[in-house]
């Protein structure tokens, strides 16, 4: 069942989150040439503009009509349980998964690949850094790994009825 009341919570946060990386993408895009690096934190954190034509960590999944197909699905599935949930913080969380994913869609329809800019780790070798992301895929892994932890570890147990009393005739 649909809840109305959580249209306007889930579309605050989507939308803030769908703003918050587009409009990060555009800034980098514009200010770095693709491959320059900027650092933030030492080299720890640095910002370093990569278009990525793939999918999740860069890797490739098929023929690109697949990235659109399984973001729309996934868009629509998650929409749906956000909405259907009376839990206020899943709501929210829910809205920054989607925002990350439109962000990400929307790039790949526009340019044809998504802008990857936020790039850790320590040291200068492959194997030392993460993989470069944006703050879409950032919205999306921590609002997924939050979901996993709150259902595996803090879910509330649902209130079982009483058993009742044996008949002791």
């Amino acid at each position: 069942m649909l809840h109305r009341k959580n249209i306007k919570t889930f579309l605050i946060f989507t939308v803030s989150a769908l703003l918050a990386d587009q409009i990060s993408k555009l800034v980098i895009d514009y200010y770095l040439t693709p491959f320059e690096t900027l650092n933030i934190i030492g080299s720890f954190l640095r910002f370093k503009l990569t278009y990525n034509p793939y999918g999740v960590f860069s890797i490739s999944f098929g023929p690109s009509i697949l990235y659109y197909i399984l973001s729309v699905v996934g868009i629509f599935i998650l929409t749906y349980i956000a909405l259907s949930l009376k839990d206020k913080i899943s709501i929210i969380v829910f809205g920054f998964i989607i925002g990350g994913a439109l962000g990400n869609i929307i790039d790949r329809v526009r340019l044809d690949h998504v802008i990857d800019f936020i790039d850790m780790g320590i040291g200068t070798l492959p194997w030392q850094r993460w993989f470069t992301y944006n703050l879409a895929d950032a919205f999306i892994t921590i609002g997924g790994v939050f979901l996993l932890i709150r259902e595996l570890f803090f879910k509330k147990e649902k209130k079982q009825k009483p058993k009742e009393p044996a008949n002791q005739n």
